[in-house]
């Protein structure tokens, strides 16, 4: 059964591209985690906020209405077996949610923003992804971690469509603690196997973000990266998945010891 799933995935995934650009498409081959170099935005030349410019460090969550399952609830195959059965079910009964994301100013008074998202929501992001994560059991690379100079849209998103935000609140952190948690979230720079690639799958051990599933999203990461970074909240409202843990790829000789030919 495992390997006809397999297979039907593989025949599945291509014809979603056509139908969805911002699911899934060719899978980018695996690659380290590439450093920032574009210069950043400053603070003056972002979108306007009534947040005061003070030009000091800061962490804002911001939270986006989406229709992110109206979208993927269409290429969900109606197969009367798991995991599509669920996630159908999943998705038909979370048609309303709200995206998290993250976004610092530094100390030059720079802003960054760090979110998940699918790995072509927008081909000129490519190159501030910083890790991606995997569709389950496939290797195939359904979404990429970013971290993008400037600010979090409040007006219309890439598409030119009106935004909904329904969280816009400082939260009281180093921003530094949250980029390099949000790096370290979705880092695929090891193979399984490799030295200190060991674990039970609660953190990263650089081979990439938890597996792609409905209820562990971008909200998942988002509450993930403000504990790491020493701030408990509660799930903003709409904000699916904010209460689920993630669970990390690990290598299939995870809790062997490590052997002295190991590469």
């Amino acid at each position: 059964m495992a390997v006809v799933v397999l297979a039907f995935i593989g025949v599945w995934i291509r014809p979603i591209q056509a139908q969805d650009k911002h699911v899934v498409a060719e899978a980018p081959e695996p690659k380290p985690a590439p450093e920032i170099t574009t210069q950043a935005v400053s603070s003056r030349e972002v979108v306007k906020t009534a947040v005061p410019d003070d030009g000091l460090p800061t962490v804002r969550l911001v939270g986006i209405k989406t229709d992110v399952a109206k979208r993927y609830q269409t290429i969900v195959p109606a197969l009367p077996f798991p995991p599509f059965a669920r996630w159908r079910q999943w998705f038909k009964d979370h048609l309303e949610a709200v995206h998290c994301a993250l976004e610092w100013r530094n100390d030059k008074g720079e802003w960054f923003h760090g979110e998940l998202r699918s790995t072509h929501f927008d081909n000129n992001a490519e190159q501030y992804r910083v890790g991606y994560g995997e569709f389950p059991g496939t290797a195939y690379d359904a979404y990429g971690i970013y971290i993008v100079p400037g600010r979090l849209t409040r007006d219309k998103d890439e598409d030119g469509k009106p935004v909904e935000i329904t969280i816009d609140e400082e939260v009281k952190c180093d921003y530094r603690k949250v980029e390099r948690e949000i790096r370290n979230y979705g880092a695929k720079d090891k193979l399984p196997g490799s030295p200190g690639t060991g674990g039970k799958g609660h953190s990263n051990v650089g081979l990439g973000g938890p597996a792609y599933k409905p209820a562990q999203n971008s909200n998942t990461m988002v509450k993930y990266i403000l504990r790491a970074a020493g701030v408990t909240r509660k799930a903003p409202d709409l904000a699916v998945g904010w209460d689920s843990e993630p669970h990390f790829p690990y290598s299939s000789n995870a809790d062997a010891p490590e052997m002295d030919g190991q590469p």
